[in-house]
């Protein structure tokens, strides 16, 4: 239930690049606490009288992620406030739930017909024997793509690292909250047509089953990345990644930009404009804004917009 308002983490699943591990072997890299380079930005100028941060997040639950580097962890100590992508209190979450489900009279089942929904089971019981499509029957076909990347970690029961800040801010007294609202984070989803939706689910079932057959992990491959690339590096990777399908396919063509467009760049304008309303509402508290590692890569990247507003930024990665 909680990775579901992640969604965008399962979109950087949805296509497969090769890539070289950052000088580590599997072993060397089995025995890192943390990541090697702190995803981290200190913000300064205008009118503030102390550093705040922006933090580059996967939405992973792996003990290396969830471990912050020691700088990213001084910075999250020095924090007066704390803010994720949406506010990720349990109240929050759950008056969500009710956006994940089918309001067209249909099913799942139905809207992606007989042969995909075979599809959709054959990856299913390769994640768990026990799953089937079935339960998913009522729910939205987005819901059914940006899931099956994830169910895997679910099993896992290790929360994303998202949750782990925010629930650590609570805990320690920190003012939190959201720049974006759930309802506005799934409305990128929900303004896709069916057709579109199907097509998105079948780029990801042929993706799994390609890379069962391979015996590859996308995922796998994701978080090494995260362990040992800077930030940089790490976010022109997830983009690269979040193109659907064969990208010469007109189809597929439209449906990416329009979609990446709505993902990435529209949602960091208004978040960095959130984020500016937040420093000069308190000038004098310390700001940690963790956001995902895909929305600091390209012209309007966030510490960018940033930047226009008046800020410094400076990358503390190395």
């Amino acid at each position: 239930m909680k990775s579901l308002f992640l969604v965008h983490l399962s979109l950087f699943l949805l296509a497969a690049l090769a890539f070289a591990q950052k000088d580590l072997s599997p072993a060397d890299l089995g025995k890192l606490k943390h990541p090697r380079h702190p995803a981290l930005f200190k913000i300064e100028g205008k009118k503030l009288t102390k550093p705040s941060y922006l933090f580059g997040t996967m939405h992973l639950g792996d003990p290396r992620v969830t471990t912050l580097h020691p700088e990213v962890e001084r910075a999250f100590r020095s924090a007066d406030r704390f803010y994720a992508e949406i506010d990720l209190a349990p109240a929050k979450m759950l008056g969500g739930a009710g956006l994940m489900m089918r309001k067209d009279g249909s099913t799942l089942s139905k809207s992606i017909g007989p042969e995909l929904t075979a599809k959709l089971d054959l990856e299913l019981k390769a994640i768990n024997p026990a799953l089937s499509s079935a339960p998913f029957d009522p729910m939205k076909t987005w819901v059914m793509t940006s899931q099956l990347p994830l169910l895997q970690f679910q099993f896992e029961g290790k929360q994303a690292l998202d949750f782990v800040l925010f629930e650590r801010a609570t805990k320690a007294g920190k003012e939190v909250a959201g720049l974006e609202t759930i309802e506005s984070q799934l409305k990128i989803f929900d303004d896709l047509t069916e057709k579109e939706q199907v097509l998105m689910l079948r780029s990801t079932l042929d993706l799994m089953a390609e890379e069962r057959k391979n015996g590859k992990n996308t995922t796998k491959k994701l978080l090494d990345l995260y362990l040992t690339a800077n930030l940089p590096d790490l976010g022109t990777f997830l983009k690269e990644t979040m193109a659907m399908g064969d990208k010469e396919d007109p189809a597929f063509k439209d449906l990416n930009e329009r979609f990446l467009k709505s993902l990435l760049d529209d949602r960091n304008v208004k978040m960095a404009a959130a984020m500016d309303e937040s420093l000069a509402d308190k000038p004098h508290d310390v700001h940690f804004f963790a956001v995902g590692a895909a929305h600091y890569v390209g012209p309007n990247a966030i510490q960018k917009l940033l930047t226009k507003k008046g800020y410094t930024i400076t990358p503390l990665f190395h």
